[in-house]
């Protein structure tokens, strides 16, 4: 759901995903939205990566344009990091990092296109998307003018096991 959210183009959205509907997908059968109130949490996940996608908190534009670069591919971790933006200006380079592995990575070293802080704008493991995640830290970057990843800059970042982190910086 995140990865969707987070790249170019027009998101798929299965009808009632984002209420974690527990049957078939049905033409016929509207979303039942009762379910509103027991899965708040998990809209409310909806709700902030739809808020990111469409830069209302003004720091996360790059997730507005069609520009993409996966730079970061690690078949062995099995992590992957890519770049969004629109015009390549402040306020607007986004930085998604996925974890697909059962694993923590604290130290991880990643390209960044700019120095500078990059902070945490989404942890989709955070408690406030369900009592009941780890809520892994993914604390905010401050990386170095140090190439790595093809990127003129480099940071450390902290993941935990399947989750899904967006950076940006605020200048």
């Amino acid at each position: 759901m995140a990865l969707v959210l987070t790249s170019p183009g027009i998101p798929m959205i299965f009808q009632g995903q984002e209420l974690l509907e527990d049957r078939w997908f049905q033409d016929k059968d509207p979303i039942d939205w009762s379910r509103a109130e027991d899965e708040n949490d998990i809209l409310g996940m909806y709700r902030d990566l739809i808020g990111l996608r469409c830069n209302r908190s003004g720091v996360t534009r790059g997730l507005c344009g069609q520009n993409i670069g996966i730079y970061h591919f690690n078949i062995e971790t099995k992590l992957i990091a890519f770049h969004r933006s629109d015009k390549q200006g402040p306020k607007d380079s986004v930085v998604v990092v996925v974890n697909m592995m059962n694993q923590n990575r604290d130290g991880y070293v990643i390209g960044f296109p700019r120095v500078g802080l990059w902070k945490t704008r989404f942890n989709s493991d955070s408690y406030v998307y369900d009592p009941n995640f780890a809520n892994y830290p993914a604390p905010d970057v401050e990386t170095r003018a140090e190439k790595t990843d093809g990127l003129p800059c480099c940071g450390e970042i902290g993941i935990g096991p399947y989750i899904v982190v967006i950076f940006s910086q605020d200048e």
